[in-house]
């Protein structure tokens, strides 16, 4: 279990893949790891999406809040320090889908916000829903050797600033790239109509996983390679604006 988080979105996506590339080497003695993590005040695009068709730029940069690419494919979300972020990276098992691996770990997040005394549904089978809001999105990657995904939890996030960056500017035109499905949105705290904080929905997460599956999660660090890999997608990809707003791929 890795608990660690960098002051810059772009930093932690490079810490993202670098986990699922290091897993992906054959010969790799990796265990499989869980990831809870935070950004700061950030907007991180899908894959295969355009930032204008997505994201008020114009806002995003008087807000200050960063506009970053992750790997995985999905739509647009907002991220800030009462978003939970919630990474999984494991070996595939043979006959396991995209789908299969969204859902399994979908109903993990499901029985967590359960509880913690939240009505949830999937919506799909990556987002969860309370009250017809979304409270809950994620996304999926399945490699030759590794399983990857991660969601963001909406625990105490600022959904009015959320709600001024997650407007497409005014330039918007006609794209072949993916666009968002845009539901309405809302957080733990105000579905609870209670305090929560991030760290206790993170503690009930842990219980739940060390419950379903048997196993007790250990804190655990980065090994080298992780650390060498992490700096180099930054140096290389997610420090650059090729990526970033047009997703050119550089290494």
């Amino acid at each position: 279990m890795l608990t660690l988080s960098h002051d810059s979105s772009f930093m932690n996506l490079a810490l993202e893949e670098a986990l699922a590339r290091t897993n992906c080497v054959a010969d790799s003695q990796y265990s499989s790891t869980v990831r809870f993590w935070g950004n700061p005040n950030s907007v991180i695009i899908g894959r295969f999406q355009e930032p204008a068709a997505e994201v008020d730029l114009a806002e995003c940069n008087l807000s200050q809040v960063q506009v970053a690419r992750r790997f995985t494919g999905g739509g647009t979300v907002f991220h800030d320090e009462g978003t939970l972020n919630f990474t999984v990276i494991t070996k595939p098992t043979e006959g396991l889908s995209v789908l299969k691996f969204q859902e399994r770990n979908m109903l993990v997040a499901l029985k967590a916000l359960s509880n913690l005394g939240l009505d949830c549904s999937l919506s799909t089978t990556n987002s969860i829903l309370t009250g017809g809001r979304k409270l809950c999105g994620a996304a999926a990657a399945l490699g030759r050797n590794f399983a990857f995904w991660h969601c963001s939890i909406m625990v105490t996030t600022n959904t009015r600033l959320l709600e001024r960056v997650l407007s497409p500017s005014k330039a918007r035109t006609l794209t072949r790239f993916v666009h968002s499905k845009w539901s309405p949105v809302t957080t733990v705290t105000n579905a609870l109509s209670k305090p929560i904080s991030v760290d206790e929905v993170t503690r009930t997460l842990i219980a739940v996983i060390q419950n379903q599956f048997g196993v007790e999660l250990e804190l655990g660090s980065l090994s080298i390679e992780e650390e060498d890999c992490s700096k180099a997608l930054l140096a290389r990809k997610y420090s650059s604006t090729d990526w970033n707003l047009y997703g050119s791929r550089r290494v």
